[in-house]
């Protein structure tokens, strides 16, 4: 399915680009999220027209990111779970807990914007983390999972 982004999108696009994408990820998250518009003649005008908006709302929006990714990187936060005798973990920390251990010390962070590209930490010890905020804003920041 053709479709006019009028948002950036990693690995997609920019702006303003006519691209082809699966019609269940153009319907069901790009349009929805307003990331995107079905490509036809008037809507290709309409982009063109509104793409310097586009552009300063997206600016703005970035701009926002790298305010929060300032603010906490370089944090370390530590996230006591309980274990059991050998010392292995019931269940695992995630999205969630990362999430929530941050809202703790002030720092509002939405789990959508941990990334955890090998799942979550099943094991006690220093983990580096990447928090994403835009597709070009990002930070590390340091979680240490330590038993209860």
């Amino acid at each position: 399915m053709k479709i006019i982004l009028t948002d950036k999108i990693q690995k997609l696009g920019e702006i303003g680009d006519v691209v082809e994408v699966s019609s269940g990820y153009a319907r069901n998250f790009l349009i929805p999220k307003k990331k995107a518009m079905f490509a036809s003649e008037e809507n290709l005008k309409y982009v063109e027209s509104k793409k310097s908006e586009l552009a300063a709302a997206s600016a703005d929006e970035m701009a926002n990111a790298q305010g929060m990714a300032d603010a906490v990187s370089g944090v370390k936060i530590e996230i006591k779970v309980p274990v059991t005798e050998e010392g292995a973990l019931y269940g695992s920390v995630g999205t969630r807990e990362i999430s929530e251990a941050f809202n703790e010390i002030e720092h509002t962070v939405d789990k959508s914007v941990v990334q955890l590209p090998d799942g979550p930490l099943k094991e006690l010890g220093d983990y580096s983390i990447t928090l994403l905020f835009h597709p070009e804003v990002s930070c590390v920041v340091e979680v240490s999972v330590k038993p209860e």
